[in-house]
């Protein structure tokens, strides 16, 4: 439960109109002065229900600041400005969603998320605009206004993008059997003996590219856990068995790599078969081509396991992205269909089929909906609450609605 939320009042001085404060419940209920300030200047000049959930979204920031930054407004009295690693930990939080126990890790929706970085950011700049504007020397003021500026781009940039908003509420249509027999084709490295003249890439990446394809079939992961996937006995276990380990991201520690999206935000780790051949492939890759496009980056040789051709650092999804998009180059109906999130789709869909198929006959339903619902979100990476895996099914069930609606029996 919050300590804090927004309580009406009404204003005898504007004809007994409802004011909006953000009050703190574990302190009597008194308003908060800064929050205060910035409301009124909002509700001047804006609709009632833009205020209040302006404020809603400001309770999330007094939330965090109690808990994690209790000395945020004496700092920013000081004009001390927040760390960009105290931003970060601030994005992580707002990706909370506080209607379940913080514990589960279930998430703020896109378009609330992307409101809260918008409320925070104009909170910020308001606030420590007050503390600017005391300043008598212009060059401070202006350096000041120029960091915080930078900080509220900083927290603007963790935005989510339109199309993952258009992600968020219209449902994928998964690939086709015969759309991955294609892709499958097309990836199929050239060997001794055998050309593919359906590769797109050159030689020295063919074992690369088809690695990441594969890897986007089999695993259903997402775009930046793939690429943050490394080369160790950690995360690939090309044995007996074949696995990859998808890592929990611990976005404070200093090796993590930033990611506009903010994906790896929300990974939960896990473990996730892989065919032999697929661990065949991955073996040859490492031992054969990984080294020699490998070099010196900032000073440093990449751990991850997928390495750019260009800087030979660690690829980036957007290197992913174009990676996808050449696939069509011989099959141009193939434009509309591939990006990362498809194969994710697919291999939701495939996976529900096959626990379906295994409890035919079974005579508990509610034990074969709290595996599915385990299996699904463990496989997905989500949090035990999550609805992700009925959005992620939805064309299974959109089939057998069909199949019903038609008399056909359903499997």
């Amino acid at each position: 439960m919050l300590n804090y939320k927004i309580k009406d009042i009404r204003h005898p001085q504007y004809g007994n109109q409802l004011l909006p404060l953000l009050i703190n419940v574990r302190n009597n209920y008194y308003p908060e002065p800064s929050a205060a300030l910035w409301g009124w200047s909002l509700w001047l000049a804006n609709p009632l229900n833009t205020v209040r959930s302006r404020l809603q979204d400001l309770c999330i920031f007094y939330e965090w600041v109690e808990r994690e930054y209790p000395t945020f407004f004496e700092d920013a009295a000081k004009l001390k400005l927040m760390t960009m690693r105290k931003a970060n930990d601030l994005i992580s939080f707002l990706l909370v969603n506080f209607k379940y126990n913080l514990e589960d890790g279930v998430q703020a929706s896109h378009s609330t998320f992307n409101r809260r970085i918008d409320s925070t950011k104009l909170f910020l700049d308001y606030h420590y605009s007050r503390y600017i504007d005391k300043l008598n020397n212009i060059d401070v003021a202006d350096n000041v206004t120029k960091k915080v500026a930078k900080l509220c781009t900083h927290i603007g940039k963790a935005r989510y993008t339109k199309a993952a908003l258009e992600n968020q509420t219209r449902y994928t249509e998964p690939l086709s059997l015969h759309q991955i027999d294609i892709i499958r084709e097309i990836v199929r490295p050239s060997a001794d003996g055998f050309l593919n003249e359906s590769n797109p890439f050159r030689k020295a990446l063919q074992r690369r590219n088809a690695c990441i394809v594969l890897l986007l079939c089999e695993l259903g992961c997402r775009a930046s856990e793939l690429m943050l996937i490394r080369h160790n006995q950690q995360d690939l276990k090309l044995t007996t068995n074949p696995t990859v380990i998808i890592q929990k991201q611990d976005i404070n520690a200093p090796e993590h790599r930033g990611r506009r999206d903010r994906a790896s935000h929300k990974t939960l780790g896990r473990e996730l078969p892989i065919s032999r051949g697929l661990a065949d492939l991955l073996i040859d890759y490492i031992e054969l081509d990984r080294p020699a496009l490998r070099k010196l980056f900032n000073g440093q040789l990449t751990e991850y396991l997928f390495v750019s051709d260009k800087d030979g650092g660690a690829m980036t999804t957007d290197g992913l992205e174009y990676v996808l998009k050449s696939l069509y180059r011989k099959v141009p109906e193939l434009k509309q269909v591939i990006h990362p999130h498809q194969f994710r789709v697919t291999r939701g869909g495939e996976l529900r089929e096959s626990i379906d198929k295994n409890y035919a006959g079974a005579n508990s339903p509610m034990i074969k909906a709290g595996e599915m619902q385990d299996t699904l979100t463990t496989w997905g990476g989500w949090s035990s609450t999550s609805a992700m895996p009925k959005r992620y099914t939805n064309a299974i069930l959109q089939q057998r609605i069909r199949q019903y609606l038609a008399g056909a029996e359903v499997s």
